[in-house]
């Protein structure tokens, strides 16, 4: 049953209970509580203690005696954001001409009479309304409403896994006898909230100037990736979450190959504070390099967090983090992955620098040489299977087994030297530059409100009643919540028409010039200087090199824990811990012995244990892998590159990736 909690009270005790009409509110951005009551059941009310600290929501249930009954606790890091607004029936009053409320946030404008929704509200902290807000035109209803959306996590039935549920707690304001003064006693709710979450936020996602309390977030979406459903998955279950939280963002639509090492190279990136790639590994790939190829990369790099919305095939990137942090994955995690984008927090994550003949590039999953590659990249001709394609084409493969010819040197890992390299050490405050972008509104499509897993506890189903007030959200809920939420953010329309949208700081003739400077030169790339040889020069066992060399199925360096959705490759990786698992399987396998092999990379129990004559892990810092035939395929995070030989060392946390709070 959907229920909410109402606050309401005579008006004499109203008067001597709640902040004064007209006096500003001394526990601003402090803890706040009340007394709620439920209205809705057969069997009378029900009294409840609300309390809004640092730590979230506590709900108390009382006795008829005083003594608390039931006590629920909605965690902060399980909010997103939260809305005041009127009484459905008076929201009609205020769309032809009366405002509804001021949120408080400068990013949520009031709603005028003209219909525009980006004029600013010259008073955030107080309502702007005029005499019609009074005169409620639903018989005689002045409440106000403020709705807290939540991601709890909870269970359906005691073997079921958990999941991340979306539930709207309502509390009701009534105790005032005007609309507008139960709108600000509402705000002053929302302004305490939007306080404690600020307050979880990293440094560098929070705004110099009192004005912007979130900075903004740049969004490049790949419209190609996966089964090509990018933009519709971002528009239905990625943008509502942003608009809950309120978050301001600018969305890119990638029209070419590299056009994300494009923009990188050559924008100016101060008004955005993290990166977020709506697509897969292969865009989060053009991602880091385009930043390595900047002179001001050092700079870049620890003031700016990389985020990924999975829409690819494999998405193993997205995959390792949800598993680094015991967040359970479904085959969808779109919705965690955008609490993920809003939570404000990051953690270092070591790239690995791979050193080509004729140029170098940067590399956050994996590099491969044989079977896993031929995978990979064959499998493209049946890309229309999705995921499948993979498992389609291993067991090919398998049946058509390669064999290649080559010498391997490594390095192993120094913990001792990698753990004093794992921090970046930069400071992480950058004044916010404004920027242009087209303010086309981007309409939200209904639909039913996903679920997907996660970690830690979860919500007991007896307070189900109490916190579950909307958790099934139906269409008329979702599409009317978009004339409230969609003020805080300028996004770019995406079109299927050849003509660029795309406007930020510099114009489209400028960024012209500035991308084709950087396709001239598209070798130069940065980063911490080597400490390796040449890839030309020879190798010296006294340096502490050591060989593998003769015939192999495949060789795979990954410094990941997933290579995809159920490709479990390295259960020991950690996204910062300065290692690349060297996995090398020889010539003279049997196929049982790969199949093996094959299967059990799901769960992740592919590797051996003891000694195997034919299966060698190596946790190393640095390797060579110097190829003595002259066919094959080469990958590196996925995409295939120039076959011959190659060289890579980790660098360790010298880039930033957005986790779970």
């Amino acid at each position: 049953m959907s229920e909410s909690l109402d606050k309401t009270t005579s008006p004499s005790s109203a008067s001597s209970r709640a902040t004064p009409p007209g006096t500003q509110d001394a526990d601003e951005g402090h803890d706040v509580s009340d007394t709620f009551y439920t209205s809705q059941r057969k069997k009378g009310s029900h009294v409840f203690r609300v309390r809004l600290d640092a730590t979230g929501f506590t709900l108390q249930r009382e006795s008829p005696g005083g003594s608390i009954v039931k006590e629920q606790h909605v965690r902060i890091s399980d909010i997103v954001g939260a809305r005041c607004m009127r009484p459905k029936k008076s929201r009609r009053l205020a769309m032809s001409g009366a405002c509804a409320c001021s949120s408080g946030n400068p990013n949520s404008p009031a709603i005028s009479a003209s219909g525009d929704h980006h004029r600013p509200a010259t008073t955030p902290s107080k309502c702007s309304t005029n005499s019609r807000d009074n005169i409620p035109s639903d018989g005689g209803d002045v409440s106000a409403f403020l709705y807290v959306f939540a991601y709890v996590l909870k269970k359906r039935s005691l073997r079921s896994e958990l999941h991340r549920e979306r539930t709207v707690l309502t509390l009701r304001f009534r105790s005032f006898d005007t609309f507008e003064d139960n709108m600000r006693e509402a705000d002053r709710w929302y302004r305490s909230l939007r306080w404690q979450l600020h307050r979880t936020l990293e440094e560098i996602f929070v705004a110099p100037t009192v004005d912007e309390r979130r900075r903004r977030v740049l969004v490049l979406l790949n419209p190609k990736s996966g089964s090509g459903d990018a933009r519709e998955v971002f528009n239905m279950h990625v943008t509502p979450v942003l608009n809950e939280a309120e978050v301001p963002y600018d969305l890119y639509v990638t029209k070419h190959s590299n056009f994300a090492i494009e923009f990188l190279s050559t924008r100016c990136l101060d008004a955005w504070c993290c990166v977020v790639a709506v697509g897969g590994d292969g865009l989060f790939h053009e991602i880091v390099n385009g930043l390595l190829q900047r002179q001001d990369w050092a700079h870049v790099l620890p003031h700016l967090a990389l985020g990924i919305i999975p829409c690819g095939s494999g998405n193993g990137l997205a995959r390792s983090i949800a598993h680094c942090y015991n967040e359970p994955y479904f085959s969808k995690p779109v919705l965690g992955a955008a609490l993920t984008v809003i939570s404000g927090r990051s953690s270092p994550m070591d790239v690995v620098r791979v050193q080509l003949q004729s140029r170098s590039l940067y590399s956050f999953l994996s590099i491969g040489w044989g079977l896993i590659s031929d995978v990979d990249i064959e499998s493209e001709r049946i890309r229309m299977l999705g995921y499948q394609r993979f498992t389609v084409w291993t067991l090919y493969r398998l049946v058509n087994l390669r064999t290649y010819n080559g010498r391997i040197s490594y390095l192993l890992t120094d913990h001792e030297v990698s753990s004093t390299h794992s921090a970046t050490g930069y400071a992480a405050q950058r004044r916010m530059q404004s920027s242009r972008s087209c303010n086309t509104h981007i309409d939200m499509l209904n639909g039913p409100a996903p679920i997907y897993h996660s970690s830690a506890e979860y919500l007991p189903q007896e307070f189900a009643d109490v916190i579950s007030l909307e958790t099934s959200i139906n269409q008329s809920f979702r599409s009317r919540c978009d004339s409230w939420l969609s003020g805080g953010s300028r996004r770019s329309f995406y079109y299927s028409i050849s003509e660029s949208i795309y406007h930020s700081l510099a114009d489209e003739s400028e960024f012209a010039g500035l991308a084709a400077a950087s396709l001239e030169n598209r070798q130069q790339n940065y980063g911490p200087a080597s400490e390796l040889p040449d890839l030309n020069e020879p190798l010296s066992e006294d340096q502490g090199w050591l060989v593998e060399e003769g015939e192999f199925v495949m060789m795979h360096a990954v410094y990941q824990t997933h290579l995809g959705i159920d490709c479990h490759f390295a259960p020991k990786a950690q996204l910062n811990d300065g290692t690349i698992y060297l996995i090398l399987i020889r010539a003279g396998i049997s196929r049982p012995h790969l199949l093996s092999f094959l299967y059990n990379m799901s769960s992740g129990t592919h590797l051996p244990e003891s000694h195997d004559d034919h299966v060698k892990v190596l946790p190393v810092r640095a390797f060579r892998l110097e190829p003595y035939d002259n066919h094959g395929i080469i990958t590196v995070d996925g995409e295939r590159v120039e076959f011959g030989p190659l060289q890579a060392e980790v660098l360790p946390g010298i880039a930033r990736v957005m986790v779970p709070k």
